[in-house]
């Protein structure tokens, strides 16, 4: 696992882990995860900058593995003060390691593939910075434009606070930041510095966090979702994959419920169906042929034909007409008289008619899901302010029994028993029309699975939609991907998962 933590709280829990053996085996995961991405990364040149506390132990230690087991020409250089009594100096000289002082650092001309590793300043620095260190962050920043060369960071960017989530002026530009078992809170108040980043779990365990009545919330990653993500046999058939009704569409949003059916239909549900109007229901069936359509209206005796539907995402494209707001009074009255099993997925407009009535959790008993952007967020459970805090997002979900997906730069996913998961990477591309209904369709879609809890096909679909994000991104550019674009990675992202 990957937990999110303040800095003090990650040396309360390694002070406490450093007493078990496992506490040995820390630092060489941690080097052995570094040496793993760097010898994938294949550089011609490592320029390994250290500084005098644990990362840049660290550094000595990756650049000294790193020597062993490839032919990288690697340079070391230290920002250390001379009235430090850093131990680094000391375990430079035991691994045979020249540690020059980076004033003392020669330009050389470009050549190839060169990154600096960024092991100066770890989890326990502060702004601000000492005039000494912040000249050394600019030269190092000069260098890398210099030599046209990536830097990467381990923890954060030297020059970052990560409690404050501040910056000094000569933060170091990282293309790539690797969290070694740990993310601190303070990293996700500026997203924009961690668009790219990898986490080495190095074994920490909830129960070293729990005994110590720290709340976890944990980041996530691949490792993470492998090992939610459930397997799909060969000797199944689509009927035990469950089934997702999407109601939604509208004259204004036509385009919201196409999107939702083509993410709903390659995301694992055994069948799609769509609740709209026929208008719709035409382009939806010439882009996705396998949807099939429903007639959500209470006139008829709809308790059995529901049943069949194991999730129902309602919302995208949904409008706020007077129409849409009887789709809204008619689901409600039917969940409240219902002894179906469905998981429901709240989203967009759904959220929009919800937020006009009082208490309108109460109406949903069963296993829900909202995911509103801050703006419909704040209307729903009338917060005010611009801070909003991890804490009080578990104080709300606790408090209404739903499972909420707030929406933005970093994805949080809270439970009423104040569970939390947070996707981390940040990207500008995603800030478009129709991203989130593609994520509700890919998370009903994985919702319909009766295998998996609705907090889990939560977590998988935000993990998926990220990453087919990421694809489109590199693809297309931040600029010009769409919604459509992500669309078309999600198989492959799915494909990686299994």
């Amino acid at each position: 696992m990957i937990p999110i933590l303040a800095p003090a709280e990650i040396k309360n829990v390694e002070n406490k882990i450093s007493l078990d053996p496992k506490g040995k085996n820390l630092q060489k995961k941690a080097v052995e995860g570094v040496v793993n991405i760097l010898t994938r990364l294949d550089p011609s040149k490592l320029i390994v900058v250290v500084g005098s506390g644990l990362n840049g132990e660290d550094g000595l230690l990756i650049g000294n593995k790193l020597k062993n087991n490839s032919s990288i020409e690697i340079e070391y250089f230290h920002s250390i003060s001379a009235k430090s009594n850093s131990s680094n100096f000391s375990l430079a000289k035991k691994l045979n390691i020249d540690l020059k002082d980076i004033n003392e650092y020669k330009t050389s001309n470009k050549s190839g593939n060169i990154i600096i590793l960024d092991c100066l300043l770890g989890i326990s620095a502060k702004l601000p910075m000492r005039p000494d260190i912040s000249r050394n962050l600019e030269f190092v920043n000069k260098l890398s434009v210099k030599l046209d060369a990536k830097i990467i960071s381990l923890d954060i960017p030297s020059g970052f606070d990560p409690n404050t989530g501040l910056q000094d002026k000569n933060t170091l530009n990282a293309s790539h930041v690797i969290f070694l078992g740990y993310q601190t809170t303070g990293t996700l108040k500026d997203p924009s510095l961690f668009t790219s980043t990898s986490h080495i779990d190095i074994g920490i365990e909830k129960k070293d966090i729990n005994e110590l009545d720290i709340k976890c919330t944990q980041a996530i990653d691949f490792n993470f979702v492998r090992k939610i993500f459930p397997k799909r046999g060969n000797n199944l058939y689509k009927g035990q994959f469950g089934s997702h009704l999407i109601i939604g569409g509208s004259e204004q949003y036509p385009g919201a419920a196409i999107l939702s059916t083509k993410s709903s239909n390659i995301a694992g549900t055994g069948h799609t169906s769509v609740s709209t109007s026929s208008h719709i229901l035409e382009k939806i069936i010439n882009e996705v042929p396998e949807a099939t359509n429903f007639k959500f209206d209470l006139s008829e005796n709809l308790d059995d034909a529901l049943s069949k539907f194991t999730s129902i995402s309602v919302g995208v494209g949904l409008g706020i007409s007077d129409k849409s707001k009887k789709i809204i009074d008619d689901l409600i009255y039917y969940l409240s008289n219902t002894k179906n099993n469905h998981k429901i997925v709240l989203d967009a407009d759904a959220l929009n008619i919800l937020s006009e009535i009082e208490n309108w959790w109460q109406n949903f008993k069963i296993p829900t899901l909202i995911t509103p952007h801050i703006g419909e967020y704040k209307k729903l459970f009338g917060v005010k302010g611009s801070n909003i805090s991890l804490d009080s997002i578990k104080s709300i979900s606790d408090n209404t029994n739903l499972n909420i997906l707030l929406k933005g730069a970093n994805t949080i996913i809270t439970t009423p028993n104040g569970i939390q998961k947070i996707n981390t990477l940040a990207n500008g591309g995603m800030s478009k029309p129709g991203m989130g209904d593609v994520l509700t369709g890919t998370i009903g879609s994985l919702a319909s699975n009766n295998s998996l809890s609705i907090e889990n096909a939560a977590i998988i679909g935000v993990y998926v939609h990220s990453q087919s994000g990421l694809l489109a991104k590199e693809k297309y550019g931040a600029t010009s991907m769409t919604a459509s674009n992500v669309i078309s990675f999600i198989p492959q992202v799915f494909k990686i998962l299994e």
